[in-house]
């Protein structure tokens, strides 16, 4: 995927990402270079697809969490091979 879009489904990235809004995800930028603390990524885990920010980077590992802790599930760490693409824009 060189370009796709997501439709964010639940509340853990408000207030920034609403539930219902449509974001663009680009594969591009992690095929020459690593995410980076900030970064939103999509990522793949327990066969869902999930947005979050990268909070800490550590030994070739992202540790992501959303931004509203109120609505947050624990993820934790995930690998660069989990990660799909980053979040480059919403419409």
């Amino acid at each position: 995927m060189l370009l796709g879009m997501f439709k964010v489904s639940g509340h853990s990235m408000l207030p920034e990402f609403k539930p219902g809004s449509t974001l663009i995800i680009s594969s591009i930028p992690y095929s020459v270079s690593s995410p980076k603390i900030g970064d939103v990524v999509l990522f793949k885990r327990r066969d869902k697809m999930m947005i979050k920010r990268v909070k800490k980077v550590l030994n070739k590992k992202f540790f992501v969490e959303g931004d509203n802790k109120k609505d947050s599930l624990e993820i934790g760490w995930i690998t660069k091979s989990d990660i799909k693409g980053k979040v480059i824009g919403k419409i």
